[in-house]
């Protein structure tokens, strides 16, 4: 049934996690490569598909939980003494973007998607190389402004799209 429902997820087996961004607290998983320009010219590297999470989600390694959502608010060296100047929305200042750094610089057959699932109320799943698995679990917490809890969708020009939200499945195309 959710293949049928999210068929735009087929897309990710035998992509390499290539990526990890993040604007505010909303994360953008990258699969597979491809290049797109911005409104000012510049020529960005991103993921052919892209996965935009505004909700919970975590990444679990054998037998730990690797990387979780809320790490966001902790400092990138969680050891040190506290900065008052701390600032979570700024790009590579906390643990969660030292953790997805690190990750996406293993070999890219470590991190290729082996299995997408997603359930009927958005739950996803993928299963990545070396038994590292990506949950993402709109039912355990959402961004409150937040149009939908994630999007699936292309960089490749055909632009695809699927998205997860309170109205349930939204897709577009062109």
């Amino acid at each position: 049934m959710s293949e049928k429902i999210f068929q735009e997820l087929q897309h990710l087996p035998g992509l390499p996690l290539t990526k990890a961004t993040r604007l505010g607290h909303v994360q953008f998983f990258h699969f597979g490569k491809a290049q797109v320009t911005n409104a000012y010219g510049l020529i960005l590297d991103v993921g052919a598909w892209t996965l935009e999470v505004a909700c919970y989600w975590q990444l679990e390694q054998p037998g730990e939980t690797g990387i979780q959502f809320h790490e966001v608010e902790l400092p990138r060296d969680a050891r040190a003494l506290a900065d008052p100047a701390f600032d979570p929305q700024v790009p590579g200042s906390n643990l969660r973007d030292r953790k997805l750094q690190e990750l996406v610089r293993q070999p890219s057959e470590q991190l290729r998607v082996q299995q997408v699932t997603v359930s009927p109320d958005g739950e996803l799943t993928i299963a990545l190389g070396g038994n590292q698995v990506l949950l993402v679990s709109p039912a355990k917490g959402v961004l409150e402004e937040a149009g939908h809890f994630w999007r699936l969708f292309s960089n490749t020009g055909d632009r695809q799209a699927v998205a997860f939200g309170r109205a349930g499945v939204e897709r577009s195309q062109g």
